[in-house]
C-alpha cells in the first residue's frame, strides 16, 4: 500500500515538475527569440524540440545499450512521433475561433513533408529487413536519415527566416539574453530528468497496479513519455506563439526519427531495422498518414471548426484511433 502511494506520489511530483519548467521553458524561449531576431518557428525547432526530445534519446539508449531491445527503443520513437501529431489537436482546440492551421505559417509543410520522407524510409528498412544494404553492422538508412534531418533544418531555416518580421518587439527590456539562456537551460534540465524518471515510475505503476501487460498500462507510460511535448508546446500557445509550439512538436519527430541513426551504430548484432517487428509499420503509416493529413490542411487553409476542432483534427483523431485499435488487436 505505502508503495503504491510512494509510485503515485512520485509520478505526480515528476508531472508537476515538468509542467512548470516547461511553462518556464517556453516563455524564456520567447525572450531568446526575440533578443536574437531570430524566428520563433526556428527557436522551436532549434531549441525546444532537442530538449522535449531527450528523455525519448535516454530511454531508447537504455533500452539499446542496457536491455537489449531494439524494438522496445524503435517502437517507442515511432509511438512518440504518432502522439506528437496528435498533439496538434489539443492545441487546435486551444487555438480560438480560427483553427490552428489556419494561424501558422505554411513553411511547417516543409519539415512535416521531411518527416514523411524520413518516415517512409524507416518503414522500408523495417519491412526489407536484412535485404536492404548496410556496412558492417550499420544499414543504409542511418546515414540517409542524418542527411534528411540536416538538409530539412536548413531548408525550414531559410523559408522562416523569410518569414520574420523586421519589427523589433520591446516587451522583454528587462530580461538579458544571457539571463534568459541560463533560465531556459535550468529549465530544460528539471524537464530532461524528471522526464526520463517518469516512464520507470510509470511502469513500476502499472505493474503495482496490475495494469502492466493492460492496454491502460501502456496509456499511462506512453502519456508520460509525451508529456513535456503537450506542456511545452500548450504553454508555447498561451503566449501567442502558435509557429513556436507547431515547430516543436514536429521538430520533435524529425529530432526523433533521427536518433535511430544513433540506435543502429549502438547495436551491434546488426542493422537495427532488421529486429524491429514489422507490427511497427502501423505505427509508421499512421504517422505519415497524420502528417499528411495535417500538410493537406495546411495548404487548404480553412476558416471554421466543427465542435472546436478542424476537420483535419477530427481525421488525425480518427487515424489515431484506428492506429490503437489496430496494434491493441495485434498485440
Amino acid at each position: 500500500m505505502w508503495l503504491l502511494l510512494f509510485l503515485w506520489f512520485q509520478f505526480f511530483f515528476c508531472s508537476a515538475l515538468i509542467f512548470i519548467a516547461g511553462i518556464k521553458l517556453s516563455f524564456y524561449a520567447d525572450v531568446i527569440a526575440e533578443k536574437t531576431g531570430l524566428g520563433k518557428s526556428w527557436i522551436g525547432m532549434l531549441m525546444l524540440a532537442p530538449v522535449t526530445s531527450l528523455p525519448e534519446l535516454f530511454n531508447g539508449l537504455s533500452a539499446i545499450l542496457y536491455v537489449s531491445a531494439p524494438d522496445l527503443a524503435v517502437g517507442d520513437i515511432l509511438g512518440s512521433c504518432v502522439f506528437n501529431l496528435l498533439i496538434l489537436c489539443f492545441l487546435d482546440v486551444f487555438s480560438g475561433r480560427l483553427p490552428l492551421t489556419s494561424r501558422i505559417n505554411a513553411h511547417h509543410t516543409f519539415a512535416a513533408g521531411f518527416g514523411i520522407i524520413m518516415l517512409a524510409l524507416v518503414g522500408m528498412g523495417i519491412t526489407s529487413t536484412t535485404s536492404m544494404p548496410h556496412w558492417k553492422w550499420i544499414g543504409i538508412s542511418s546515414p540517409i536519415l542524418i542527411c534528411l534531418y540536416i538538409v530539412g533544418m536548413k531548408i525550414f531555416y531559410k523559408t522562416d527566416k523569410k518569414t520574420v518580421s523586421n519589427e523589433t518587439n520591446s516587451s522583454y527590456t528587462d530580461i538579458s539574453l544571457s539571463s534568459s539562456l541560463q533560465k531556459f537551460s535550468l529549465s530544460a534540465l528539471v524537464i530532461v530528468i524528471a522526464a526520463t524518471w517518469l516512464p520507470k515510475v510509470g511502469a513500476a505503476l502499472a505493474t503495482a497496479t496490475g495494469l502492466g501487460q493492460t492496454f491502460i498500462g501502456s496509456i499511462l507510460i506512453a502519456f508520460s513519455t509525451s508529456l513535456p511535448e503537450v506542456v511545452v508546446s500548450l504553454s508555447a500557445l498561451r503566449l501567442g506563439n502558435v509557429d513556436m509550439a507547431v515547430s516543436n512538436l514536429v521538430g520533435s519527430n524529425l529530432i526523433n526519427l533521427c536518433l535511430l541513426a544513433i540506435y543502429d551504430v549502438l547495436f551491434l548484432a546488426g542493422p537495427l531495422l532488421a529486429f524491429v517487428h514489422k507490427n511497427q509499420l502501423i505505427n509508421v503509416f499512421s504517422a505519415i498518414m497524420m502528417a499528411s493529413i495535417f500538410i493537406s490542411e495546411l495548404n487548404l487553409h480553412p476558416r471554421k471548426k466543427i465542435l472546436f476542432l478542424s476537420f483535419g483534427s477530427w481525421a488525425i483523431i480518427s487515424v489515431y484511433l484506428l492506429n490503437l485499435g489496430v496494434l491493441y488487436y495485434l498485440k
